[in-house]
């Protein structure tokens, strides 16, 4: 009776395990890609205050799109024209929220950026949510997306 009882408990602490990982537990660490993704994206950013066009035109693909808060179209070459010419300039552009989601060599990323800035004349400041597509060319992670949306003050 004790080794039917043992087994039963062993049984259920399996299955809760296995649970557990079906769900996809959000407080479990993430995987070497989704970090490396990650940092990536922190590494983007500052880039973006630096005005480091070197690090975006590596980081960046040809194809590139960018669909502002404005819901303006935004090409790679344009990109770097804008930061080159002092169109674009952060002052600074902080990520939290990260989450990373890698689809074989496709990666979506989300977060909320909250950034100090003016593009085209105008004042950018505020908080954003995005979504960034990179997708995995020649061994190396690219952008080839980027989406923003301002977070409405309450």
């Amino acid at each position: 009776m004790k080794r039917m009882l043992v087994l039963a408990v062993l049984a259920m602490a399996a299955s809760s395990v296995a649970l557990g990982q079906m769900t996809g537990d959000k407080s479990a660490p993430k995987g070497n890609v989704e970090q490396e993704l990650i940092k990536l994206e922190q590494d983007r950013a500052q880039a973006a205050v630096r005005g480091d066009t070197a690090f975006l035109e590596q980081n960046t693909a040809d194809d590139y799109t960018f669909i502002n808060v404005r819901g303006m179209l935004i090409t790679k070459a344009q990109l770097l024209a804008d930061f080159k010419s002092g169109q674009i300039k952060l002052q600074s552009n902080d990520l939290d929220d990260l989450h990373a989601r890698v689809y074989g060599d496709t990666a979506v990323l989300t977060g909320r950026s909250t950034q100090k800035g003016q593009a085209y004349g105008q004042d950018t400041s505020g908080q954003f949510r995005f979504t960034r597509v990179y997708v995995k060319q020649n061994g190396r992670w690219q952008s080839v997306a980027l989406q923003q949306t301002h977070i409405a003050e309450q």
